[in-house]
């Protein structure tokens, strides 16, 4: 749930009055799990709007934020899809209002990310809100939060054999380093891409590895770039390795 406690309870709980919380209705002392390790990652589903007047998005983001600082423990924010124009607070029925949110989620450095409820709801397009997913606020892949406490090893970098190009796109040929007992096993690998005289990468793709010597299709590329790639692997638990020798296709 997303309200501990609130602060007319405990001066320590969030400045709200939800009528259920975890520590007094739920049973589930939540803030106690965090301060003492016994979780991973927490999502507190904060199923309100930024300023909603008994519990506010924006109050209780900041809230969970305090509360997992400096301790090993991930925050993902549980946002509620399924109230995008079926509300009747009438922020949900406002297009922006989602999109708000996760703007004030990335602007804090310990939200490591979404959880959204429901699918089902998204795929529904209320107000538009999947296409701007598809086009704006998800438009670029990203890495996983690797969880340092558990394990910090990453898996030795793959190597780009080669690059061909075709109609369809440059093949990345990507081979894995031999592993054996004592060595960190490839989950996935992460593709990096530099155009033409740009200096900065920027992450173009993940892939699942399915076997020591597999391919890469960047179908975005144009024949008439220059293009420097370079890919890493990550493990279960999204250490990432060092990056490969970079190549650079023209």
């Amino acid at each position: 749930f997303g309200v501990w406690r609130n602060a007319a309870d405990d001066p320590s709980g969030s400045d709200t009055t939800a009528g259920v919380t975890n520590y007094d209705d739920l049973y589930a002392d939540t803030r106690e799990w965090i301060q003492k390790g016994d979780i991973d990652y927490i999502t507190p589903q904060i199923y309100w709007s930024i300023g909603f007047k008994a519990a506010a998005y924006d109050v209780l983001t900041q809230w969970w934020s305090n509360e997992v600082r400096n301790r090993p423990v991930h925050l993902y924010i549980g946002q509620a899809a399924y109230k995008i124009n079926n509300n009747s607070d009438p922020a949900w029925s406002d297009p922006d209002e989602y999109a708000r949110q996760i703007t004030l989620n990335r602007q804090s450095e310990l939200v490591r990310g979404s959880i959204h409820f429901s699918l089902k709801d998204l795929n529904k397009n209320p107000l538009g809100l999947k296409d701007r997913f598809i086009n704006e606020l998800y438009n670029k892949p990203a890495l996983v939060p690797d969880m340092p406490w558990l394990d910090q090893k990453a898996p030795k970098k793959p190597k780009v054999k080669r690059i061909v190009s075709s109609a369809e796109g440059n093949t990345l040929h990507i081979e894995d380093h031999k592993s054996n007992n004592k060595t960190k096993e490839t989950a996935y690998y992460a593709i990096y891409r530099v155009n033409g005289n740009q200096k900065e990468p920027y992450l173009l793709a993940t892939m699942r590895k399915t076997g020591d010597h597999q391919t890469f299709l960047d179908e975005s590329a144009e024949t008439s770039q220059v293009y420097t790639y370079f890919v890493t692997a990550a493990d279960r638990l999204h250490n990432e390795s060092t990056p490969s020798k970079k190549v650079t296709i023209r």
